[in-house]
């Protein structure tokens, strides 16, 4: 089940990734080495920084409670996607991707095992963030 969370994580950053028209420039190296929450030296995104945070804590089995703290996190309801939380077997799945569109940008986060991850990516080009059976957030 893990690999194919995995493979499924793969196959969605790629089609990001393909989506997008000009690469972004990678951070500037640390100096110092360390990973935080941004890489010194390199641009902060505020709005990252509080999606991040919104995810903090969460997991696949309650996405209603990870909308809500997205929602309160500032962003709009009508702006956030979130991939279904049980696969095509109707089993709990182990990561949930969720997502809010900002013009034309995207905030992409994943919850599940370990501590969750988020990255700005370029929105898709039919206007949305995540490829796939989405549940629309209304």
């Amino acid at each position: 089940m893990r690999q194919l969370a995995a493979v499924a994580l793969v196959g969605v950053l790629a089609l990001v990734g393909c989506a997008a028209e000009a690469p972004s420039p990678a951070p500037a190296p640390s100096s110092s080495g360390s990973r935080g929450g941004a890489e010194a030296g390199a641009a902060t995104d505020p709005e990252l920084d509080a999606f991040r945070a919104a995810l903090e804590g969460h997991s696949p089995a309650d996405p209603a409670a990870l909308v809500a703290a997205v929602e309160a996190a500032g962003f709009e309801r009508s702006a956030i996607e979130r991939t279904r939380e049980v696969d095509s077997l109707g089993e709990p799945v182990t990561f949930l991707e969720v997502a809010v569109r900002q013009g034309e940008s995207c905030l992409l986060g994943q919850v599940g095992d370990g501590e969750p991850t988020a990255l700005r990516v370029d929105a898709l080009g039919g206007g949305r963030c995540l490829v796939g059976e989405i549940v629309t957030v209304d």
